[in-house]
């Protein structure tokens, strides 16, 4: 095998598809990536059994075949050579030589009968969906997805397709953020529910950020595996098992308080507020409502901060604890100079029965959005 690529090219392509590869691989060729020349170019390939990806760069092939490299060791490599054309040539025992300019590497890999082989999805099959609308609803939702949860079924979002409509859900148990969007997507065979695994979902906001807004993005299910065409890329994934929570059940229908606060300034206030606050309980945060303020404090061992910014609001004292990182993870993506925060509280002079019954969670939404319905719901902490 011999190719010629430039550093641009090869960079832009390991940095796409590096995310796949895990650090603590349970079989050592899942640390490498495959390199295998096509027609077309020089096709890149990683995997870790769970979610594959294979992408094509443009290149100069001189000599077809194919041969796997550690991948973070390449990509360190990569960016480190000049700007400038990179000769790849494959000599004996699995080694290759890299050259760049006056540049020299020879590393070791191993064959690509090692690696495990990629899914053959029919792209023919699958359903095209917004490029960039897609990108936006993984973005708003990607952070709600649990990481520790023993329940299977969180460790993904649940992404609803019908005919006119697109729906991501993700929740972590603690909150729970839910956006939908009008789509011309035709659903021949009826309502399709999957749950599609965090980091497919954020190796596919990856792709369509690396392929531009105009990329298509092509989406199918077989069996127990889904897959998203971006361009020049191909991402399988297995399906989360299990059954998703009820999330209709979670979001308010309505809400007796709703506040419009400006986004930058909330966001500023809870990053302040929270300096003093618990890491280890959450960096709770109080959220204190009276007559034209809102309060945010926070009180430990180690000091109290507060701060209060001017609302319109004329009804009685409320009180509700909130995880500070979770308001900025919604407050850093929401992408809208206002926000609307909704509340079904209990009156702080209520009696101790009213208040434990009026316990609800807090929801937020963007003000003045028009393409999504997008919905961030939160538990409050006991403070």
């Amino acid at each position: 095998m011999e190719f010629v690529i430039h550093k641009s090219e090869l960079v832009r392509e390991l940095q796409t598809v590096t995310g796949v590869v895990e650090r603590r691989a349970t079989l050592p060729i899942l640390a490498n990536l495959l390199l295998e020349t096509t027609p077309e170019g020089l096709q890149i390939g990683a995997s870790d059994m769970e979610v594959t990806i294979r992408g094509t760069a443009r290149a100069t092939v001189v000599r077809s075949g194919s041969i796997t490299l550690p991948a973070a060791k390449l990509h360190d490599i990569a960016k480190s050579l000049p700007d400038a054309e990179v000769q790849f040539k494959l000599l004996e025992r699995n080694h290759v030589s890299i050259s760049c300019d006056r540049t020299r590497y020879r590393i070791a890999g191993q064959a690509r009968d090692e690696f495990p082989a990629f899914p053959e999805p029919d792209i023919k099959s699958g359903v095209q969906l917004p490029a960039l609308a897609l990108k936006r609803m993984i973005d708003r939702v990607l952070f709600a997805i649990t990481t520790e949860d023993p329940r299977y079924s969180l460790n993904g979002a649940l992404l609803i397709l019908e005919s006119g409509k697109i729906t991501l859900v993700a929740t972590d148990g603690h909150r729970l953020a839910y956006i939908s969007r009008g789509s011309d997507v035709q659903m021949p065979g009826g309502e399709l529910r999957v749950i599609i695994p965090r980091k497919a979902l954020h190796e596919v906001a990856k792709i369509v950020a690396e392929e531009g807004d105009e990329a298509a993005v092509i989406f199918g299910k077989s069996d127990k595996q889904i897959f998203f065409a971006v361009g020049q890329h191909k991402l399988t994934s297995n399906l989360v098992e299990g059954r998703f929570p009820r999330y209709e059940n979670v979001m308010p229908p309505s809400s007796a308080t709703v506040l419009v606060l400006p986004t930058e300034d909330l966001t500023q206030a809870v990053k302040r507020v929270s300096l003093v606050a618990h890491e280890r309980y959450g960096r709770a945060i109080r959220v204190q409502l009276s007559k034209g303020k809102l309060e945010l404090s926070s009180k430990t061992e180690v000091g109290e901060a507060q701060e209060s910014l001017v609302v319109d609001y004329a009804g009685d004292d409320v009180a509700i604890g909130f995880n500070a990182r979770y308001l900025l993870d919604f407050l850093t993506v929401v992408g809208t100079s206002h926000v609307r925060l909704e509340l079904n509280q209990a009156p702080a002079g209520a009696s101790e029965q009213d208040r434990e019954a009026g316990d609800k969670p807090g929801q937020f939404r963007p003000e003045g959005e028009t393409e999504f319905d997008y919905r961030y719901v939160v538990m409050p902490m006991h403070l």
